[in-house]
């Protein structure tokens, strides 16, 4: 009978005189994470437990599809646009009538997500250069992009997934073996779903087979939606329009969030989903307008909204709460933009955000920064939503506004060039929780590895 206490969480400790010598077998590696990130000689290390190599893909698997941007893809999309400015896209005009957006303000494409980490990445200070050294491994790979000819076209293909691990296999062998895949990720910049169709399933289905592929199975995917059942998948959060560049610029931006005067008591943005029977979007519609002057109404049918920033935020600013009902799949980026606006989210499903984004968002009492309401009570006309967001106090809004003020920073991707101490330092935006998280997660496998090979 064993009579070590083993836990991946804390420090393991082995007492020889209690155990005899024949069933212990003493481990020299680190069993905290505080002595993951400390030199053996006790000097603090600023990049130890946090190094990550970025493999040097051969171009086809990331820049160069970027190159096709021009409907060379799918002949009706041209994304040219969005990938510019590290894929935060073009600019607002400094000439809008919004001055509010004249700065650090971009038409950010929803999926442009792979482009946007590599650039920060790049740029990423316990970045390194040698493979044995690192503690993490980052995969380059653009999969979203390359799977739009699998989404949106008749003439499907496979996409490059099978080539990518035949040449992680042929080039990576000792960093790819080490650790079975637990110390890889990679960035899938659209939702799980877009990449799992079955192996078996034919070219009708929807989708890549990137992340059924058997040998992929360990790596983790940070996608923007994930299942949440599989411990593999992460969402982390969809990019939205705001990039700041300085502290001031967040500032600013934060100072206008909580100082707007906001007219309506909620407000509901986006397109219906008449071809979906499950969706809620017609009756939050239809409860808007009976609303009349306590809710404001934006039809993303009828205007453009997914590349400028602009109407949204401007209706986002003048509300309290903010409508957040599933679309086509549990989430959107709307609930970012919410955040972000300071405009408290209003949820009917937990796959939405409480069940995806634990790396960003609080998964105790979420109560404290949103709204949960049932979708069944939508459904069968049961609860109004004015009558539910009309009984919040105004003290009880100021609070979880406070709450969601927190929240801005680690919901936006800031600028890649940033050379503000204060924002690159103070702050930590959705990249760099994105890397805390996947740090600790590869810190916590290896001490579990650990744990299991104290005892022989």
């Amino acid at each position: 009978m064993y009579c070590c206490i083993i836990s991946s969480l804390v420090v393991i400790l082995i007492t020889t005189w209690a155990c005899p010598e024949s069933q212990v077998r003493v481990s020299t590696r680190p069993h905290t994470f505080e002595e993951l990130v400390t030199t053996p000689s006790g000097i603090n290390d600023p990049c130890a437990g946090k190094r990550i190599y970025m493999y040097d893909l051969p171009p086809k698997f990331n820049v160069a599809l970027l190159e096709r941007c021009g409907k060379k893809l799918v002949k009706w999309i041209d994304f040219c646009p969005h990938m510019q400015n590290y894929g935060f896209g073009q600019m607002v005009s400094k000439s809008t009538d919004a001055p509010l957006f004249a700065k650090d303000w971009y038409g950010t494409d929803a999926y442009m997500l792979e482009v946007i980490f590599r650039a920060r990445m790049q740029r990423y200070k316990c970045l390194t250069n040698s493979e044995s050294e690192a503690d993490a491994y980052f995969i380059p790979y653009f999969a979203g992009i390359d799977a739009l000819n699998s989404l949106y076209t008749d003439n499907r293909t496979e996409t490059l997934g099978p080539e990518l691990v035949a040449w992680l296999q042929d080039n990576a062998t000792d960093s790819w073996q080490r650790h079975g895949g637990h110390d890889h990720f990679l960035i899938a910049g659209r939702t799980a779903y877009d990449f799992a169709r079955p192996l078996e399933g034919s070219f009708d289905n929807w989708g890549t087979t990137l992340l059924n592929l058997p040998e992929l199975a360990n790596i983790t995917d940070l996608t923007l939606e994930s299942r949440k059942w599989l411990g593999m998948d992460q969402a982390i959060p969809y990019p939205t329009g705001f990039h700041p560049a300085t502290a001031g610029s967040l500032r600013e931006w934060t100072d206008q969030v909580l100082t707007v005067s906001r007219r309506y008591l909620f407000a509901f943005s986006g397109a219906l989903r008449p071809s979906i029977t499950s969706s809620i979007r017609g009756s939050l519609y239809d409860q808007c307008l009976r609303a009349t002057t306590r809710c404001s109404l934006l039809d993303c049918s009828k205007i453009k909204c997914s590349h400028n920033p602009v109407p949204i935020y401007s209706k986002l600013l003048l509300a309290e709460f903010c409508l957040q009902p599933r679309g086509d799949t549990a989430t959107r980026r709307s609930v970012f933009d919410s955040i972000i606006a300071g405009c408290i989210p209003v949820f009917f499903h937990e796959d939405t955000a409480y069940n995806q984004y634990s790396w960003h968002l609080p998964t105790t009492d979420p109560q404290k920064f949103s709204v949960f309401i049932p979708e069944e009570g939508i459904k069968n006309g049961s609860i109004v939503v004015e009558e539910v967001l009309g009984s919040y106090s105004k003290s009880r809004i100021s609070e979880m506004r406070d709450e969601l003020i927190k929240l801005i920073p680690g919901s936006l991707y800031r600028h890649p060039d940033s050379r503000d101490a204060v924002l690159t330092e103070k702050f930590r935006d959705a990249f760099d929780l994105s890397i805390d998280g996947m740090l600790k997660k590869v810190a916590s496998f290896k001490l579990s590895n650990t744990a299991t090979t104290v005892l022989s």
